[in-house]
C-alpha cells in the first residue's frame, strides 16, 4: 500500500510554510500522513501482492520510481518557492515522509519482535497497515480502484502544490 511519497512531502511543505515553527511543523506533518492515509488510494491489492511474495520487484521499482518524483518535486519546490521558514518546510517534509521510511526500515529488517527496536518497529508497522484499510474496511465493500485511486492521489498533490505557488 502506498499513497504517493510526494503527496505527503508537498503536504508536510504546507504544514511547514504555515506553521514555521520546525517541531510543531514535524509533529503535525507526522500525524497528517495518518491522515491522508486513511484516504482510500486503490493500492490494497499491492500490498498484499507483496506480503504474499508475488512482485516484489515490481513493488520495489514502485518505491524507487516514487522516492525520485519526490526529490525532484521537492527540489523544485525549494527551488522555486519562497517560504517562510524554511526550517519549518523540511521538517514538515520530514515528518510526512517519516511513517513510510519507518515502514521501509521495517520492511528491510523484517524484525520477529525480538528487542526493544524489532517490538517498536513491529507496533508502528501494525499500526500503520491498520491505518490504511481503516475507512476502507468500515464505509467500503472493498479498496476503490487503482485508477480511481490514482486520480484522487493526483488531485490532492495537484491542490497541495497549487496552493504553494
Amino acid at each position: 500500500m502506498f499513497m504517493f511519497l510526494a503527496v505527503h512531502a508537498t503536504v508536510g511543505a504546507l504544514l511547514g510554510n504555515v506553521v514555521v515553527d520546525p517541531a510543531a511543523s514535524f509533529s503535525l506533518s507526522f500525524a497528517s500522513h495518518f491522515l491522508l492515509d486513511m484516504i482510500p488510494h486503490g493500492d490494497q491489492y499491492l500490498y498484499d501482492q507483496y506480503k504474499r511474495g508475488d512482485d516484489v520487484n515490481q513493488a520495489v521499482v514502485r518505491v524507487l520510481v516514487d522516492a525520485l518524483i519526490t526529490a525532484v518535486l521537492v527540489f523544485f519546490l525549494l527551488s522555486n518557492v519562497t517560504f517562510v521558514s524554511e526550517a519549518g518546510v523540511i521538517a514538515g517534509i520530514i515528518g510526512g515522509l517519516l511513517p513510510d521510511l519507518l515502514v521501509g526500515l521495517f520492511e528491510m529488517l523484517k524484525p520477529k519482535g525480538r528487542g526493544w527496536t524489532g517490538r517498536q518497529l513491529l507496533k508502528f508497522n501494525d499500526l500503520h497497515m491498520r491505518n490504511h484499510v481503516f475507512l476502507i474496511r468500515r464505509f467500503f465493500r472493498g479498496d476503490i480502484s487503482s485508477k480511481f485511486g490514482l486520480v484522487v492521489q493526483v488531485l490532492v498533490l495537484g491542490l497541495v502544490v497549487r496552493w504553494l505557488l
